[in-house]
């Protein structure tokens, strides 16, 4: 399974950004492997659209769960007819401390 972490910056000690289409950063991270990546958003300064690009750029990358503080509506539904899962952490969270909580759970 490959989770894509809405990340404020470009390393594990970032936290989850609280918008998902206006994310500077995504860590992509790979259960299968522990593997993970930090992808530029590359849509998140646009004026329209910035949850459709970013839905499209993650689609590209075969993800199935998706960790953000909140969604808009459209990216919901886009979301939702693409069969990838929404995750929305209670508190605020390093993504360091999601990837070690994903590793646990694996095992």
């Amino acid at each position: 399974m490959k989770i894509a972490i809405a990340a404020t910056d470009n390393h594990i000690d970032a936290f989850v950004d609280r918008h998902f289409g206006r994310c500077e950063w995504y860590c992509i991270f790979d259960t299968q492997t522990n593997n993970y990546e930090f992808i530029p958003n590359t849509a998140f300064n646009l004026t329209k659209g910035a949850g459709y690009k970013a839905i499209d750029l993650l689609f590209g990358k075969s993800i199935n769960v998706v960790i953000a503080g909140r969604f808009g509506s459209r990216a919901i539904e886009m979301l939702r007819a693409k069969d990838i899962q929404m995750i929305i952490p209670e508190n605020q969270i390093t993504i360091n401390e999601i990837l070690k909580n994903c590793k646990q759970n694996s095992n």
